[in-house]
């Protein structure tokens, strides 16, 4: 792992911070708007119950909570971040949606969850497990705060294997969206620090065994829009 990376991931929040007023916007246009399709795959693998009490790390600005927010099954979510930057808009998305009853959202660590042991039916991170600087006891304390039969579901940046959909998307990766997304955030590298993190962090197989370590049975993926994204699922028996 890249040392220097993994310094500024101790305090990557501070980036959050910087860029929170443009990083919805950008979301949306980085992504042309394949972001929100994949945050809808988290509704079809929540646990098959009701009365769900779900936690959401790195929530950043909510768009996960509010997603989650939308089933019946979910009765109350808790979303915790360590940028004060993005939570503050992620209140005001809430509030907008008017879904401040099922809805919290906190300042948290996700490498040190503020919840007690076996208190929460699943738990669910988008695209920020790599900004952690602990990604493995961030699965050990999720495994800590699943009840029995609890869910564990991650959304990640993964490389296509196809060779000519890896070299076209590697191009956009490394070259056009750090420009874009530097240039319309004007930040001086945060877009370029993000690339950065994804391709230095485990991802398929190599994530996998990461939280059969944590305990974590049946875990498995689902590559989405030819593995540039990954959706991770473990279960806690």
């Amino acid at each position: 792992m890249n040392s220097a990376l993994q310094g500024r991931k101790k305090e990557s929040w501070k980036i959050f911070d910087e860029i929170a007023g443009t990083y919805d916007l950008l979301n949306r246009i980085l992504s042309c708007g394949i972001d929100v399709y994949w945050r809808r795959k988290l509704l079809k693998n929540l646990p098959q119950r009701n009365n769900l009490i779900a936690l959401d790390l790195a929530t950043g600005t909510g768009d996960v909570a509010l997603v989650l927010a939308k089933s019946p099954k979910i009765e109350k979510i808790t979303g915790l971040d360590l940028s004060r930057g993005m939570v503050e808009l992620g209140k005001v998305k809430v509030k907008k949606a008017k879904k401040e009853n099922k809805i919290a959202l906190h300042i948290g660590d996700g490498c040190n969850i503020p919840a007690a042991d076996s208190t929460v039916d699943v738990v669910t991170i988008s695209f920020g497990i790599r900004n952690f600087p602990d990604p493995q006891k961030s699965l050990r304390e999720i495994f800590r705060v699943l009840k029995p039969n609890g869910r564990v579901m991650i959304m990640e940046f993964g490389l296509p294997k196809n060779k000519i959909v890896h070299a076209v998307y590697m191009f956009y990766f490394r070259h056009l969206l750090p420009f874009v997304g530097n240039l319309l955030s004007k930040h001086r590298d945060a877009y370029t620090y993000l690339n950065e993190t994804v391709e230095d962090f485990a991802y398929g197989d190599d994530f996998t065994a990461w939280m059969k370590e944590a305990g974590f049975n049946n875990a498995r993926f689902e590559e989405l829009t030819f593995g540039i994204a990954n959706l991770y699922i473990g279960d806690k028996e």
